[in-house]
C-alpha cells in the first residue's frame, strides 16, 4: 500500500476537520436508519442535475461540465488507479 503525504494551511486543516465533524453527524444519523430509510435519504439528497460550474481566473472565465456513466469504473477506482500510475512511473 502506497501513502500519499498532503501540507495543509492552517485553514485548509480547519476546512478538513469540519468536514470529518459533518461527515461523523451524518454517519451517525444514518446508522440509526433502516436500509429502507437510508436508500430513500440517499435518493432526497443525491445531486440529480450534472454538476458545472464557471470560475473567473486571471481575467479567464473557465467551464467545468462533470457527466458521469454508469458503465465507467468509479470514482474511487479511477482515483486509485491514478495514484498507482503517477506512483509507479
Amino acid at each position: 500500500m502506497s501513502a500519499v503525504q498532503i501540507e495543509l494551511t492552517e485553514k485548509q486543516w480547519e476546512i478538513v476537520e469540519e468536514i470529518w465533524v459533518k461527515v461523523e453527524q451524518e454517519t451517525v444519523y444514518l446508522a440509526t436508519l433502516s436500509k429502507e430509510q437510508r436508500l430513500a435519504w440517499f435518493r432526497e439528497h443525491q445531486y440529480p442535475h450534472p454538476i458545472s460550474f464557471e470560475r473567473e481566473i486571471g481575467g479567464t472565465v473557465y467551464t467545468v461540465n462533470a457527466h458521469f456513466s454508469e458503465n465507467t469504473e468509479t470514482a474511487d477506482r479511477k482515483v486509485n488507479r491514478i495514484l498507482n500510475q503517477n506512483i509507479t512511473l
